[in-house]
């Protein structure tokens, strides 16, 4: 019966060890980007608002944009429009980061963070994927969730 106390502790700790690991990791992946990214995105979404197919194409990776039509980039943002005006945003929060290999054979690293925000028309999610350019971002791709889009 000790035997069995002693390995349940030993995996108890491991398991809590690992869970500690992880957010220190993320932490310190997150830290990284504060001073650079949350400001992009924070001066990023209130343009993106704005709903103008040419200025958000502006923000846009070639990357992120480069399999979708002008046709349908622009009904794409004809209905995000429909939620209105940016009247407030929350702090963006850190969600994840991808480093990977590009078909050209470079590196890139992806930055996540999801903001929530309020519209004229209702609340919403909004979840921004940076590509990290070094010195600046450009906006890979993003997507809004929002219970005033479906109505």
């Amino acid at each position: 019966m000790k035997k069995v106390f002693m390995v349940l502790g030993v995996v108890s700790l491991v398991v809590v060890l690992a869970m500690a690991g992880i957010g220190i990791f993320t932490w310190y992946k997150s830290s990284q980007y504060k001073d650079t990214a949350v400001p992009y995105i924070k001066a990023t979404v209130p343009e993106l608002s704005k709903w103008d197919p040419e200025v958000i194409k502006g923000y846009m990776a070639p990357e992120g944009i480069k399999d979708v039509s002008d046709e349908n980039f622009v009904k794409i943002i004809r209905y995000l429009s429909k939620l209105g005006a940016l009247l407030s945003m929350e702090e963006p929060s850190f969600s994840n980061i991808y480093t990977g290999s590009t078909l050209e054979g470079g590196s890139q690293t992806i930055v996540t963070y999801t903001i929530d925000a309020t519209y004229e028309k209702g609340d919403a999610e909004i979840t921004m994927t940076l590509l990290d350019l070094g010195n600046t971002f450009q906006v890979y791709k993003f997507h809004i969730s929002s219970m005033a889009l479906v109505e």
